[in-house]
């Protein structure tokens, strides 16, 4: 028990590889709290399709399951990031022969909403509406949603917490378990040193659903080629495009983000770039107003 609980502290410390003091406190209290800690299901669970069409449906038995909880604040097309889930599924079915379900709880403020966004993003498996907030009732969740999704084992206990959606680490770490044999993780062998032109872009005053862009300039001051292997938004009104190729050192690339508000108000959005460096994700910065 001893060394799954250093390996469970150490995955979710490098949730926030770069975070401060504080924040890396308080994941040591929310990983020692979880930590092997059985969740509890309601009984009579309803499963439907896309939010609204009953499935007959039981929660198979296996070595497995990963599980989200997404509280009324989270039901929106920015956290959910449902597109990445949809690719994440995929992924997992493929290494796993579709053994390890993936199970989608969600107290929603807005059904009709919500099944619009499952539907939108072909979120195919089922989903639970629970509507009363029945199994955050019984097992008490963090309220950061960052910490509201967990690997289980096969009697329902902790094995990982974090969501693999917003974190590439955690998702390594999600498939380096279920799917040992199989899964070969993508990060390079050896490492490089990039410098960011700007980190932080303040965009101003914004319209809604009017699409900004904008340039972040990397340079590879290292010796090796730079890769970037993955890069995670924290909303997804956030779109991230750039070059593929290795970055020869001493050359720069140009990641192009752009971002269209859906909701009015000030925004703060980051979005993280992994690659073979150090100090991996590169984080970069958006901020402005919504009018």
């Amino acid at each position: 028990m001893k060394l799954r609980f250093i390996t469970l502290l150490i995955g979710s410390c490098i949730l926030l590889f770069s975070c401060k003091e504080n924040e890396k406190e308080e994941i040591r209290k929310i990983v020692s709290e979880w930590q092997d800690k059985e969740i509890i299901f309601p009984e009579d669970v309803v499963f439907t399709r896309y939010g609204h069409d009953t499935l007959q449906y039981e929660m198979p038995e296996s070595d497995y399951k990963i599980l989200l909880y997404v509280d009324s604040t989270g039901c929106t097309s920015c956290k959910l990031q449902l597109h990445k889930w949809r690719e994440f599924i995929t992924e997992v079915d493929s290494l796993t022969s579709g053994s390890v379900p993936v199970l989608f709880f969600f107290h929603p403020k807005d059904k009709r909403e919500l099944a619009y966004l499952l539907k939108r993003d072909e979120i195919t498996v089922p989903v639970c509406l629970d509507e009363n907030d029945r199994l955050n009732f019984l097992n008490r969740f963090p309220s950061r949603d960052d910490f509201q999704c967990f690997l289980l084992d096969k009697d329902n206990k902790v094995v990982y917490i974090g969501n693999p959606i917003y974190n590439l680490r955690i998702k390594e770490m999600y498939l380096s378990r279920i799917a040992p044999e199989v899964h070969s993780q993508t990060t390079p062998s050896r490492n490089t040193i990039v410098q960011a032109v700007r980190t932080e872009f303040n965009l101003g005053t914004l319209k809604q659903n009017n699409p900004v862009t904008v340039i972040a300039l990397i340079r590879n001051i290292g010796e090796v080629p730079f890769v970037v292997y993955d890069t995670r938004a924290s909303c997804g009104c956030t779109s991230v495009n750039y070059s593929k190729e290795p970055v020869a050192p001493g050359s720069s690339m140009e990641i192009k983000i752009t971002y269209n508000a859906e909701d009015l108000g000030y925004f703060n959005k980051t979005v993280s770039i992994y690659g073979n460096t150090d100090n991996s994700p590169l984080v970069l910065k958006l901020k402005g107003n919504v009018e």
